[in-house]
Parts: structure tokens; C-alpha cells; sequence
């Protein structure tokens, strides 16, 4: 029978080309939810808890993470995320993978074919525990990664309830695109698919006390959804939720962090001088116009959702990755890191096939990634100050902006040109007179309202007042 099933789903895929064009029309945010365009930026975000506005978030991807990639080996090195300034944990699908319509030899990770088990590549449901354990132990949270939107072809879902599943007009079962032929759409216009997946996250939350989700392709799927799924979820504890996407709306009852890919797409742009560093400054500000007030953005320069595209160290040379990390965890949100920037890795990390890390170098890379982690634990102003940018005399190549809270201050000066840059800062008004770099310890003097800072081509500084907590 179940043979039967196989060959039967396997004769759907043929039928994908026409069912794709009706579920990309499905697909469309606006279309699909319902949304109305309005004002978000009048409206309060969701507040959320301290952990999630100070956090600093780390995504394992465990088939390339180590030589074994498994849930043991992970465990293992808590410290070293510990001590990057890791706070939440974020695991990639753990499930079992699909094998009708694999793609590479593994098959990706996405095409879920148990929601209620893990991959046995990674380990048991005892490991995984183990690992949750000790993460809280050790002061950590852990997030794992929500594939509600589609499922593998032979999965349990598909061969117990087809009906719940999207169909074209053949009556034939379809991918929700043309690149995802691993996967078959669930249909959120039905009430059935959503109990299942509301009972998939409570399942987790209530058996291994995880934390929360990271939703892929959230915008997929009804706002509606997100909204109860997360109220039903915080009756047990409560949660953090992410979105992959950037919806405003997302964030006024079930999404406490969207992806800021407004910021990642322009970063390219900015690095090869295409575009002044005004426009990453402009993009920032325009948030506060599209967002609620108090939104959370995710910020990053390197997901998995581009590992089969071009990665950071296949865009970029070292030194623009390194001046790119300072400023993810500069200006105002929660800084994203994905396994293996924090060693300079340059091989591209496959979601299909197994590629390992190189964990043995990048130890330059490391120390920048461990000074940053204890700059956004030690000061508030990263974490949660205000941001405003400030004047300077190389406005088209060199970003400055200043973060504030209370009496903790810092201002970032990054140099994206491609020549040594002499800068004049206009300072704010009574600001310190004396100030240090927070990487080399050089010390700068001001004078009234002004400071002049020399800076190599991709260079930065990370300027603190100088006061007796920062002397050394």
C-alpha cells in the first residue's frame, strides 16, 4: 500500500510546472493573508522579554557544523558559544529527512518527513534533550527551526491527510515552487492543518522546553495563523518567535524578530561604493516609519537561505566581512551569527550534500567575533540605546553613528572607501572630550564639537568616553 502511495506521489511530481504557477498566486503575502496596508508605525510592537531584546543569536546548521554533526558534538562546545557572546541557540530543521524527490545526497533539511521526531543523522530524542538541558544550564536558550508551510512527499503528513495538502486544477498535489520539488504545500485555508502544526510546536515546547521557533517562509502562510499559534504556545511558557521575512504587522502579536533584509541586500552595494553609506543610514531610518514602534530586525550577513547562492566570503574579502560583522552588531537590533563566520569560513556550505566547517582557522576572526559579543553584553547602548548618525566630512564613503543610553555611549566609524580616509566628526553636543577605540585601545582627542579620526580603507573604530569602567 504505502508502495503504491510512493509511486503515486512520485507521478505528482511530474505535474509540479502547472501547479506551481497557481501556488505562487497563493504565495503572495498580500493575496494569501489578507493584509491591509496601514500605519504600523503608530501601533506598539509586542513587547518582548529582556533575553530576546538583548539577545545574540547563533544558527547551527549540524551536518556541516562538525565532522560527526550531531547533537553530542554540539553540546560539547557550549563553551565556545558562550564565550562569542551567544545567548539563543538556533537549530536548523531537526527532523527526519524525505526521500522521494531527494535533492543531493542528503536531501535538505526543509523536507520534513517526521514533525514529531529528529533526524537520526543528528542523534535520539534523549540527545536532543540533552542538548536543550545544557544549554539551559549554562544560561542559554534554544530555538528550533519551524517548517510549517510544506512537508517532504513521503512523509507522514502527506500519506495519512493528502486532502490537507494544496492542489492544482488536475487534482494533483503541488510544490509551492518550481525550486522546492522536495516538498509538497499545505493548504492554510483549511482548519485541520493548522491544529497539526499548533500541536507540532506545542509538542516541542511542552516535552523538551524549547524556546521558541524560527519560521521559515512565514509569509506563506495567513497571519492569522501565526497570531493564534503563538497565543496557544505562550499558554504553556513563554516563547520567542522569528520570522525570515519583514512583514511590519508581523510584529504586533505573534513575532518578536523579522530578518532585516532591507539591510542585507544593501551592504553589497554599499562595500563596492555602488551607493553613498547614506542609503544603509536611510534604510535604518526608514524603518522607524514602516515598523511598529519598538520592532526587533534580526541582523545578519550571512543566513542559510543563501548558502546555495553566494556566501559572505564568496561576496566579500576578509576584511569587508569583518567590517560588515562590526556592524551587524553596531547598529540597533539583535545580531544574527551563522555557524562558521565567526572563523572566516570561505567554503560554501551545502544544504543537500555534507560540507564541514574548517574550525582550525580564522583565529583573527574569532577574537573579532568574542570582542563583539562582550561590547553588546557590557554596554546597553548597543542592546538597546538610541541610534542617531552622525555628520562627517567623508559622508559617501565613511558611516558614522552614535548609540546611546543613558550614560553609556559609543560611536562607529566605518570607512567603506577604498582609500585612507582623514575624517572630521561633528560631535554631539556635550560629549566627552576624550574617547577610546574599543579594538586598539588608541586613545583620541576632541576638540569642541569636532574629532578627527584617519582611517584604512575598510577600516573602523568602535570609540567608548573615556572613563575610569574603560581605562586599561
Amino acid at each position: 500500500m504505502i508502495d503504491a502511495q510512493k509511486a503515486k506521489m512520485a507521478s505528482m511530481g511530474t505535474k509540479i510546472l502547472i501547479g506551481t504557477i497557481v501556488i505562487g498566486l497563493l504565495c503572495c503575502p498580500f493575496l494569501y493573508s489578507g493584509c491591509v496596508k496601514k500605519n504600523y508605525s503608530e501601533l506598539d510592537a509586542r513587547t518582548s522579554a529582556d533575553w530576546v531584546k538583548d539577545a545574540v543569536m547563533y544558527e547551527v546548521y549540524l551536518r556541516s557544523f562538525s565532522k560527526e554533526g550531531t547533537f553530542k558534538t554540539l553540546e560539547a562546545r557550549i563553551p565556545e558559544l558562550k564565550k562569542l557572546g551567544v545567548t539563543i541557540v538556533s537549530l536548523m530543521p531537526i527532523h527526519p529527512i524525505g526521500e522521494l524527490n531527494r535533492k543531493g545526497s542528503l536531501g535538505s533539511p526543509y523536507a520534513v518527513k517526521d514533525f514529531f521526531a529528529v533526524n537520526p543523522e543528528y542523534g535520539t530524542l534523549n540527545d536532543f534533550q540533552s542538548l536543550v538541558n545544557a544549554l539551559h544550564r549554562q544560561g542559554l536558550k534554544i530555538v528550533i527551526d519551524l517548517v510549517a508551510n510544506y512537508a517532504a512527499w513521503d512523509s507522514q503528513l502527506l500519506m495519512e491527510h493528502p486532502d490537507w495538502f494544496q492542489h492544482n486544477e488536475e487534482g494533483a498535489i503541488v510544490s509551492p515552487h518550481i525550486d522546492l520539488f522536495d516538498v509538497a504545500q499545505l493548504d492554510y485555508r483549511q482548519h485541520e492543518p493548522r491544529k497539526y502544526m499548533i500541536a507540532v510546536m506545542k509538542y516541542w515546547v511542552k516535552e523538551f522546553d524549547v524556546d521558541g521557533f524560527q519560521c521559515t517562509m512565514a509569509e506563506s502562510i495567513p497571519i492569522d495563523f501565526w497570531n493564534a499559534a503563538r497565543k496557544e504556545v505562550d499558554k504553556i511558557k513563554p516563547v520567542i518567535m522569528i520570522s525570515e521575512h519583514s512583514r511590519p504587522d508581523y510584529h504586533i502579536k505573534a513575532f518578536d524578530l523579522t530578518f532585516s533584509w532591507n539591510i542585507y541586500h544593501i551592504l553589497s552595494s554599499i562595500v563596492n561604493t555602488t551607493e553613498p553609506v547614506s542609503a544603509l543610514d536611510d534604510s535604518l531610518k526608514f524603518e522607524f516609519f514602516q515598523f511598529p514602534k519598538g520592532s526587533l530586525r534580526l541582523r545578519f550577513d550571512e543566513t542559510h537561505e543563501k548558502i546555495e547562492s553566494a556566501q559572505t566570503f564568496e561576496k566579500f574579502s576578509s576584511q569587508e566581512a569583518k567590517a560588515i560583522a562590526v556592524l551587524v552588531f553596531m547598529i540597533p537590533g539583535v545580531p544574527f551569527i551563522y555557524n562558521g563566520e565567526e572563523v572566516g569560513n570561505n567554503k560554501r556550505l551545502s544544504l543537500f550534500d555534507k560540507v564541514e566547517i574548517d574550525w582550525s582557522k580564522g583565529k583573527d576572526f574569532r577574537k573579532l567575533y568574542e570582542q563583539l559579543g562582550a561590547l553588546r553584553r557590557d554596554h546597553p547602548a548597543l542592546r538597546h540605546g538610541s541610534y542617531s548618525s552622525i555628520p562627517n566630512s567623508e559622508y559617501k564613503t565613511v558611516y558614522s553613528f552614535l548609540r546611546s543610553s543613558g550614560s553609556d555611549s559609543l560611536i562607529t566609524v566605518m570607512n567603506f572607501g577604498k582609500e585612507k580616509k582623514a575624517v572630521n566628526l561633528k560631535m554631539p553636543e556635550g560629549s566627552s572630550m576624550m574617547w577610546k577605540d574599543q579594538f586598539s585601545s588608541i586613545r583620541f582627542q576632541a576638540k569642541i564639537f569636532s574629532l578627527n579620526i584617519t582611517l584604512l580603507p575598510l577600516g573602523y573604530v568602535v570609540l567608548a568616553p573615556e572613563t575610569e569602567r574603560n581605562i586599561r
